[in-house]
């Protein structure tokens, strides 16, 4: 005899009431990926969608089903018929009306009239997207540098055989989305945003080597469109040039001549002069020919038209090679080289003349350029390259950073700006044992006879005796700023002026409905300077009023400049003080790329009394 107890299996009762989940309903026509999931194509939102749903398992004759959208009852009530089974299929319309541009909640609602019952399904999320992408506009496409001058056969070899271009990130950007180039005429390669695009904030792909040398030879306007998954279809972006040259271009015209007085090398002296190059003549020369002079690979100088007349001679063309362009180049063997450009089309290169640079520096060109900073203690900005308004009172000062090349007695000079402080600092014995990074004072003269400014030019430059060759270091971007430059000026903004009765009182008498705090025009006042205006109120004993404050914002516009701008108060606020007083200010926000700081105006204390001569206290 089996004695062991088993514990009984309880078995929950079927009399409970607990109703079936309804089975969400479903758009056929919706993306149903987990990406985009509800998301109808914009070309069917210009029709009424199909819901499709089953009967569910406890419909009877009679029961009915209603569209239930944004948590609302749309449409008819539909019956169930008796010949109606469980898992029919049943169909419910959304009318276009509702097909609004946004997230939805689709449902339906069924109800038993008996048991005058409703029960609502799970939801199917819908979502309608007719905004298309890339508003305001979408950016020109991100061409590699070499086809700036058009793009030849070797060019494109050395580019590995493809045409690599970014599409930089767009308003609206979203995986699925599908970016369709042209080519002038020609469609060109299509890309597929995906999450790494997401993620990198723009899209890179190719136009391959055979899809190019479809393009006939000539200059061609590149752009692109972006469909979404929705099919919302984007404006063309901003549209870009590009010459293909991909024929065979002639890269033996004669080689340019350099003046002979130079001889093999050029040093110091004949770079400063600048050195003249000629152009000989070259197959075909014609004029108007546009001839680029290339110093080293990659240093082109500006193009030159070849002048009418000159095509037949044996220098169709001489050209001066300045100091900067020679000096890029300082030490080392330089090959120089031109290209003739035809109607936008390279039509040939020369052979390489090359000659010998030797330029001595007293050291290498520094990498880092001086570091300004300013020294006022009142209020210390601790930007570097910033003289704030205190600053501005001071000396300043500028961090050389320290190289090991300085020698005693080596002079470094000043430049800002326009100004020069020769001689400014000679190095010294203790520098040179230190080996740290100098601090150099800077007059408070010198700024101020350059004046305010973002981008004020600091660089110095490094002399020593015996060697008329100067270093230059790169060229810092300082930004001044002073007290004048401000709006209001040195004496600040006034505040806002509000009209008063003759007890100097803000009163039923002259603010009926309401009073206006007028900002009058004032010294650097200028179009977008944002105004924020604030208002409070206090009791008679300079407690606040919470209730009576009001705050305002105005970006200024070409009347405000001229005329001031006037923020009003609204009578309900002066009855809430009833007798006290009042304190009102602005602060002024520069414009937008403006060299100013905001700045706070002064503030205007006036008494209030708004009780008629009869009230006791106010009422509001």
């Amino acid at each position: 005899m089996n004695i062991n107890i088993q514990a009984p299996i309880v078995i929950r009762s079927r009399t409970i009431r607990e109703p079936l989940p309804l089975e969400a309903p479903d758009i056929a026509i919706a993306f149903h990926d987990e990406d985009s999931l509800g998301l109808i194509p914009v070309n069917e939102t210009y029709a009424p969608l199909t819901v499709d749903l089953k009967v569910w398992e406890a419909a009877e004759e009679d029961y009915t089903y209603q569209l239930y959208w944004n948590g609302e009852r749309h449409g008819p009530e539909k019956l169930i018929a008796a010949t109606d089974q469980p898992g029919d299929p049943l169909t419910l319309e959304v009318p276009v009306e509702l097909l609004l541009e946004g997230r939805h909640s689709l449902k339906y609602r069924t109800y038993s009239p008996d048991a005058d019952s409703e029960n609502f399904s799970d939801e199917f999320p819908v979502i309608i997207d007719r905004t298309a992408p890339g508003k305001p506009l979408l950016a020109a496409l991100q061409f590699p540098v070499e086809v700036q001058n058009g793009l030849t056969a070797a060019e494109l070899e050395r580019l590995g055989g493809k045409l690599e271009v970014q599409v930089a990130g767009y308003t609206g950007m979203a995986k699925h989305d599908v970016i369709h180039t042209f080519w002038g005429d020609v469609a060109g390669p299509t890309a597929v945003v995906d999450e790494d695009d997401m993620g990198l904030n723009k899209v890179v792909f190719d136009f391959s080597k055979e899809f190019l040398e479809s393009i006939d030879t000539g200059s061609h306007v590149v752009k692109y469109r972006v469909i979404d998954r929705a099919g919302n279809t984007s404006d063309d972006s901003v549209e870009t040039t590009i010459t293909l040259l991909l024929e065979e271009v002639p890269d033996n015209y004669p080689a340019p001549i350099v003046d002979v007085s130079v001889g093999g090398l050029i040093d110091y002296a004949e770079a400063k002069l600048g050195v003249m190059i000629d152009i000989p003549q070259y197959p075909g020369a014609s004029a108007f020919d546009e001839i680029v002079l290339y110093w080293g690979d990659d240093s082109p100088m500006l193009p030159v038209q070849l002048p009418p007349g000159n095509e037949g001679e044996d220098v169709v063309l001489s050209l001066r090679v300045p100091f900067e362009t020679i000096a890029t180049k300082p030490v080392g063997e330089v090959s120089i080289t031109y290209t003739v450009t035809r109607n936008n089309q390279l039509s040939g290169t020369s052979l390489p003349a090359v000659v010998d640079i030797f330029l001595t520096l007293p050291v290498p060109v520094p990498t880092t350029a001086p570091i300004v900073q300013g020294t006022s203690l009142q209020n210390p900005n601790k930007d570097d390259n910033f003289i704030d308004e205190d600053d501005y009172e001071f000396n300043s000062r500028a961090i050389v950073a320290w190289t090991s090349e300085f020698k005693i007695n080596d002079d470094i000079h000043l430049s800002w700006g326009d100004q020069q402080r020769l001689q400014w600092y000679q190095i010294k014995e203790e520098d040179v044992a230190a080996s740290k990074d100098l601090i150099i004072p800077i007059a408070n003269s010198i700024m101020k006879a350059q004046g305010t400014g973002s981008e004020i030019p600091v660089r110095y430059t490094v002399t020593r005796e015996g060697n008329p060759n100067p270093t230059l270091s790169p060229i810092q971007k300082v930004t001044v700023r002073s007290k004048e430059d401000l709006p209001g000026g040195p004496g600040g903004v006034d505040g806002p002026v509000f009209k008063l009765n003759p007890s100097g009182f803000i009163s039923q008498s002259v603010a009926p409905n309401g009073t206006d705090g007028l900002i009058l025009p004032y010294t650097n006042i200028a179009q977008n300077q944002r105004l924020s205006f604030t208002f409070k109120g206090f009791d008679d004993d300079g407690n606040p009023i919470d209730a009576a404050t009001v705050t305002a914002s105005r970006e200024l516009d070409d009347q405000d400049v001229i005329n001031g701008y006037a923020f009003h108060v609204p009578y309900i606020t002066l009855r809430t003080i009833c007798r006290g007083y009042c304190e009102a200010y602005v602060r002024i926000d520069p414009a937008p790329g403006s060299n100013q700081s905001a700045v706070t105006s002064k503030v205007t204390r006036v008494p209030v009394e708004m009780r008629e001569s009869s009230e006791p206290y106010c009422t509001i």
